[in-house]
């Protein structure tokens, strides 16, 4: 008896074995993401629940909930021709302008990675469009394709180039808003890449460099095999930014013409905001989502690196 009062007395506490230091740090950093992980709920989560209901009843904004239908909203989608042509369009946007923006935001990267004031001019010149209004840049890049007063045809007009039709071109309007689209947010991937370069230890360069490397040797051995990790970021998050586009099919082209720009975000507003069927557009944006999980499982697996640093 005595022993056991002994052991209990020296023993330490249930309470004082869980809130020991590691566990403190623990509770401190959950409570600086805790505002994140509400908002991500809040206005994130809910809403997609939300969506996932109105999927399956018809919903609109202004009667609320009507009759269940079921998987009858799934269904017509299936046989909605202009469904997966604005998939289609979505889908050749993305193939459009992510890899090209994930090359030329890596050139830029490397060729302004020093540290100097020239090279931080131009890295703050290529970044401003980024936070500059996507209307904005929209209207202006409107004006600059205009077919007669437009700066672009002022431009071709100096090499003898006839006037062109740029957002009024089936065949051309989609090129026409991707290209405004990579110009305006190549600075946000070089932004990345240029961080995930200077995380390369200098040691490796040095190394590759005192072994007889050249430069191109250098970039594809070892800088983009370091840097995969980085890249595999850029590209999922352009390729959902890419899926995401709205605006500037909204001022630029209205979805025209004949629906070559009409993409998924901008049918799914017809069909919720226009046309008041909320149940119809929740369809589509489930569907999106899935699509957009698919698409960002298979990339992390492409570009899955087990290369550290």
């Amino acid at each position: 008896m005595a022993n056991a009062a002994v052991a209990s007395v020296s023993s330490p506490g249930l309470w004082p074995r869980i809130w020991n230091s590691k566990n403190r740090g623990y509770f401190v950093a959950f409570l600086f993401v805790l505002p994140a992980l509400i908002n991500f709920f809040i206005f994130r989560y809910l809403p997609i629940l939300a969506a996932l209901r109105a999927s399956f009843w018809q919903y609109s904004l202004l009667g609320g909930y009507g009759n269940f239908n079921g998987f009858t909203h799934y269904v017509n989608m299936w046989n909605d021709p202009l469904f997966w042509k604005s998939m289609t369009v979505t889908v050749l946007f993305a193939v459009m302008k992510v890899p090209l923006q994930v090359m030329l935001s890596l050139i830029l990267a490397v060729f302004l990675a020093r540290e100097d004031r020239l090279t931080g001019i131009v890295r703050g010149v290529v970044f401003i469009p980024v936070v500059t209004s996507v209307v904005v840049v929209s209207i202006l890049w409107s004006m600059m394709y205009h077919s007669q007063l437009g700066l672009i045809n002022s431009f071709l007009s100096l090499f003898g180039i006839p006037p062109q039709t740029f957002l009024t071109n089936p065949n051309r309007a989609l090129p026409a808003v991707t290209a405004m689209m990579i110009w305006k947010e190549v600075g946000f991937s070089m932004i990345i890449l240029m961080a995930g370069l200077k995380g390369i230890p200098v040691i490796y360069r040095e190394a590759a460099i005192v072994d007889g490397a050249t430069p191109l040797q250098i970039f594809f051995r070892i800088t983009l095999p370091l840097l995969k990790r980085v890249i595999m970021f850029v590209v999922v998050t352009q390729t959902i930014f890419s899926f995401q586009v709205f605006v500037p099919i909204y001022t630029m082209t209205r979805g025209g013409p004949l629906d070559s720009t009409k993409v998924i975000v901008y049918y799914i507003y017809q069909y919720g905001f226009r046309f008041q069927d909320m149940g119809y557009a929740s369809a589509m944006s489930i569907v999106t989502l899935l699509l957009l999980l698919i698409i960002s499982a298979i990339q992390m697996r492409v570009f899955r690196s087990d290369v550290e640093y």
